[in-house]
């Protein structure tokens, strides 16, 4: 994608956007409890987040307050399976969380704020994403965790798109007309991420 063409899908999808005049969304507070935070990067891809990931993840901050460090929800997991503790069969995902949960704890990132200043980072980006199933979307949805600006693109985001009439484009495209268009816009990324995925989601528009 050339940069005229990003240009136009942009005016594009910033007029899409205006018309649908959403309403102001505040910027995203972190858990500050790495082990809400870890669950809820890795659970979220390809399921229902209210219904299934969510409740997850909102049963573990009510349970365990004070485990709020990597180190703590590690120190969890052993008095705790972690499939007992998030209601989860062992499989892929419960891997990824304790890869995940050892990777942090191995970089010395204790809290949100580590996490988020570590992510700064392009070459620790490449470090995390050689973690078998971290891709770019896990990555800038830890980045929305953690309390930085960034737009985690799933199919919401890529549906409404395509209500736009943007087909056919990579993450890496999406990405960069949505993070254009939230410049245009005069809005943060979490803004336009969280307005766009709430209508898509609660509209369960079919494209």
């Amino acid at each position: 994608m050339v940069e005229k063409e990003l240009i136009q899908y942009t005016h594009v999808l910033a007029n899409v956007i205006r018309e649908k005049s959403f309403d102001p969304i505040t910027q995203r507070t972190p858990y500050y409890h790495m082990g809400a935070t870890i669950i809820d990067s890795v659970l979220q891809a390809g399921l229902n987040y209210q219904h299934v990931v969510y409740p997850r993840v909102k049963k573990l901050l009510a349970k365990f307050p004070d485990y709020k460090t990597t180190c703590d929800f590690l120190i969890l997991m052993q008095v705790v399976p972690l499939p007992e503790l998030i209601d989860w069969r062992k499989g892929n995902k419960i891997e990824r969380i304790l890869d995940l949960s050892w990777f942090l704890f191995d970089k010395n990132i204790e809290n949100e704020d580590h996490l988020a200043a570590w992510l700064e980072q392009s070459e620790h980006i490449n470090q995390l994403r050689q973690i078998k199933g971290v891709g770019p979307k896990t990555v800038d949805y830890l980045k929305m965790l953690s309390g930085t600006q960034a737009i985690a693109i799933d199919r919401h985001l890529f549906a409404f798109l395509e209500l736009a009439g943007i087909v056919n484009r990579t993450y890496e495209e999406a990405h960069a007309i949505y993070s254009r268009t939230s410049e245009m816009l005069g809005i943060s990324n979490y803004e336009l991420d969280r307005q766009v995925w709430l209508y898509m989601s609660s509209k369960r528009i079919v494209v």
